[in-house]
């Protein structure tokens, strides 16, 4: 499976559903099981070296987020995923994340400000070495932190319901920007933070998640 051109998975021992879980959403997010194609548990258990019960558990983790869907008496396929499912996620975010910031600009202590620095430095570290899989954690860790620090407990729930590491990816994937251009982006959130200025911060994670929404629906409906 190494032809997938995704993170291989670790060799010599048992895998766990989690990384299973993984590499399957990447070969789907990076277009190798294309839309419309069938996945069959059996061929994946084999080729993985494992039994079906764990493969079995990852797709239907993958059904969760909207990844696959199962056609009773014909099998699970791959969902084309449509630019208004991309763009109507990203309004959901937008708001979560507006509601975050605005708390978190009056709560965020120096501590916090500092991880999310350092998160920042990370990211950039991952975006020159060309580590996309690193980017793409420190990207949603980034916006987690924040929501983290308002202090909102179901807030940060409903944030993590939105699958932001997925729709991360597939952004990712599909923007013509560089990963140091993706990563500095977040300069701009950071400082409104520091400031501590609840409405440019307010206005920047609003653009910030807007530019995002809208390269990922002319590149989606493009394709």
């Amino acid at each position: 499976m190494e032809e997938m051109g995704i993170r291989p998975l670790l060799k010599e021992r048992t895998l766990y559903r989690d990384e299973i879980y993984e590499y399957m959403k990447n070969a789907i997010i990076n277009r190798v099981l294309k839309p419309g194609e069938r996945i069959v548990e059996t061929k994946w258990a084999r080729d993985l070296g494992v039994s079906q019960s764990p493969v079995r558990e990852a797709i239907r983790e993958l059904e969760m987020v909207g990844l696959v869907e199962n056609k009773p008496f014909y099998g699970t396929f791959v969902r084309e995923i449509t630019a208004k499912e991309v763009v109507d996620a990203y309004e959901v975010r937008i708001s979560l994340e507006i509601l975050g910031i605005r708390e978190a600009v009056k709560l965020i202590t120096d501590e916090k400000l500092a991880k999310i620095k350092t998160t920042i430095d990370e990211m950039k570290k991952a975006s020159e070495d060309g580590d996309k899989y690193l980017f793409i954690e420190k990207n949603a860790s980034f916006h987690q932190q924040i929501i983290e620090s308002s202090g909102n407990d179901m807030l940060l729930k409903l944030w993590k319901q939105c699958n932001i590491i997925e729709w991360t990816h597939l952004s990712t994937n599909i923007s013509s920007k560089t990963l140091l251009n993706l990563a500095d982006r977040h300069d701009d959130v950071y400082e409104a933070i520091v400031e501590r200025d609840e409405e440019k911060a307010v206005r920047r994670v609003r653009a910030h998640i807007e530019e995002l929404r809208d390269e990922a629906k002319k590149n989606l409906a493009d394709s």
